[in-house]
């Protein structure tokens, strides 16, 4: 099983590129750069491995690359955010949802730069939720630099996206507290 993650995973990464080379062949510059970038993305579980020395589960890296793929690929190279209604709203949750467990799967191993995280849980969902922020402060910014991108649809869509972040990673932290504990909702200790 993990051999087939780790081939989907890699299968991903390398569609990822696909997005690249057509508008490399378009000459869209600002396009090429934004494709590459998230192409980078797909490769960034593994740097991070690298880096920290600490290996993540292949289901955490087929997760990741999945949620890049269906924005990238889908979403903005075959256009589903224009197409899907609800893609847009879909992808801030998974993304959300992604991210928490990541940071959970990170903030709950050793690495050279730090040990297991009381708390975990938490701190999961609160970088889930600030990677989300982050994310809508990009896209203002690339609203507000680049004249012919319209990423934020105006205050409504905005803030709809913000709590489809929230929601998909209060769901993470819930599943993950659920099996990290066996309870579903917090109880101080007696």
């Amino acid at each position: 099983m993990k051999k087939r993650k780790e081939k989907l995973n890699r299968v991903l990464v390398a569609l990822l590129g696909i997005p690249v080379v057509f508008s490399i062949i378009r000459a869209k510059i600002v396009e090429t750069i934004g494709y590459f970038i998230f192409w980078l993305g797909g490769f960034s579980p593994y740097v991070y491995e690298k880096i920290t020395h600490q290996e993540i589960p292949e289901r955490t890296k087929l997760m990741l690359s999945s949620s890049v793929f269906l924005h990238s690929v889908m979403g903005q190279f075959l256009n589903f955010y224009e197409k899907i209604f609800f893609w847009d709203k879909i992808l801030h949750f998974y993304g959300s949802f992604v991210i928490t467990y990541f940071f959970y799967q990170i903030l709950t191993k050793k690495s050279r730069f730090w040990d297991e995280v009381p708390g975990a849980v938490l701190m999961a969902f609160l970088l889930g939720v600030f990677s989300g922020v982050l994310w809508e402060i990009a896209e203002f910014t690339t609203d507000k630099i680049l004249p012919d991108y319209n990423t934020q649809k105006g205050l409504d869509d905005t803030m709809l996206d913000l709590i489809f972040d929230l929601l998909g990673c209060y769901t993470m932290a819930k599943i993950v507290y659920r099996k990290k504990t066996g309870r579903f909702f917090w109880r101080p200790r007696s």
